[in-house]
């Protein structure tokens, strides 16, 4: 007898689920283990089968194999998040028919090991084919990256958010909105579901969260995200080139033309130009100074701005260009430009042209002939976006090509 108890002390220890059923497929014993992982004790389990229990009817066809052929089976399922490989084997019972064993291993961590490897070597055959189409931005390059994984991956519905901006989704609009505000890989939830946002450097990917989700999409990002670098590098590389090429080929058309054209044609063209290479523009103005009045000589966005004038004295920031011009600045961004412009004599000018947005960001120039100024150049941006070094050093060229050719000319 006393082996007996020492089976029945192995399989209550066993730290693997185990149970026995009979020929109904009814259990009629489970360890301590098994009991524990699917919060059940004996009195609502022994005499029943797995489809009263789980409404799981898939494994009775295994479970009438085993006692029909005498041979072990095995198969794969999944309870709360975890996943078991599960051996069953053909028990004899004491009335002399036949029911079964089965032992189940949590083979959870293998599972998620054997998908981020098949899900890491998707995600690069995807980037390779990616890399041989024709990326024009790294927005295109995302954009089409999301659409592969929702085919290929399976990742479901989803939404992709650049800051504040959604370039497309699949999810409610309050999904995406949320997930802007969140920093990392975070889960939420919006009106009982659960969602994960995803951040891919500057972008942010959205998805419905299932069980074990977030735990695999914290293994599988740190993978993938130096992948994702380095195709933006690329990509960044390649604007840069592009840029490069066509600020050059804009300032040297700039130079053949100086003096071909009258001053005014001319200060249009090349502000058309700047506002077309610099990546942070959307609108911008060249104002010079005559009959000591600061006078607009050319526009881009702002309707009917030609008309505008004031005293140099009372410029649209005030003493804060002043002081730039003092510090030797010839190009210069200009802070809290809302608060400044609200004091301009043209406040309300201004206003209708929406300066007073928070978001409001010029990037000036000034020309500066002999010690004295003589005008200037305004590059806008209502995003909120800083100017980056590169688009300042852009600006600067532009100053001295027109600071030169305005010497020229009596202003």
């Amino acid at each position: 007898m006393r082996h007996l108890f020492y089976l029945q002390q192995f399989f209550e220890r066993l730290p693997s689920p185990a149970f026995i059923k009979d020929n109904k497929h009814k259990y009629i014993w489970i360890n301590r283990e098994w009991k524990k992982t699917y919060g059940l004790d004996d009195r609502k389990v022994v005499g029943k089968t797995d489809e009263k229990i789980f409404n799981d009817s898939l494994t009775l066809k295994i479970e009438e194999s085993v006692m029909k052929t005498k041979k072990k089976q095995e198969y794969e399922k999944e309870y709360n998040g975890k996943y078991f490989k599960v051996t069953v084997i053909p028990i004899r019972l004491g009335d002399g028919t036949y029911g079964v064993a089965g032992i189940e291993f949590d083979e959870t961590q293998k599972y998620f090991n054997d998908l981020i490897l098949a899900t890491n070597l998707k995600i690069s055959e995807i980037i390779r084919e990616l890399l041989l189409s024709n990326l024009d931005s790294k927005d295109f390059f995302i954009e089409l990256f999301s659409e592969k994984l929702y085919e290929r991956i399976k990742i479901g519905d989803y939404a992709l958010l650049k800051g504040n901006e959604i370039l497309k989704t699949y999810l409610p609009e309050k999904v995406c909105l949320k997930a802007m505000q969140k920093e990392g890989i975070k889960e939420f939830s919006v009106s009982g579901e659960k969602y994960i946002v995803i951040p891919l450097f500057e972008y942010k990917l959205v998805i419905r969260s299932l069980p074990n989700y977030f735990k695999f999409v914290n293994y599988i990002v740190p993978l993938v995200l130096p992948k994702i670098e380095n195709v933006l590098e690329k990509i960044e590389n390649e604007s840069k080139k592009k840029r490069y090429y066509f600020t050059l080929e804009k300032m040297v058309d700039a130079v053949v033309s100086w003096k071909k054209i009258e001053i005014n044609s001319f200060l249009k063209k090349v502000l058309k130009d700047i506002v077309e290479i610099i990546p942070e523009a959307e609108k911008g103005t060249i104002w010079l100074i005559k009959d000591n009045k600061y006078k607009c000589v050319a526009e881009v966005g702002y309707e009917n701005a030609e008309m505008l004038e004031f005293p140099p004295e009372k410029t649209a920031y005030g003493q804060k260009i002043e002081e730039n011009i003092e510090k030797g600045y010839t190009v210069f961004e200009i802070d809290d430009a809302k608060s400044l412009v609200k004091t301009s004599p043209l406040a309300e000018t201004f206003k209708k042209y929406g300066m007073f947005d928070e978001k409001f960001r010029p990037l000036l120039g000034v020309f500066k002939i002999g010690g004295k100024v003589v005008g200037s150049i305004s590059i806008d941006n209502f995003s909120g976006i800083n100017f980056s070094d590169e688009s300042r050093k852009i600006l600067e060229l532009y100053v001295k090509i027109l600071t030169n050719f305005l010497e020229d000319y009596e202003i």
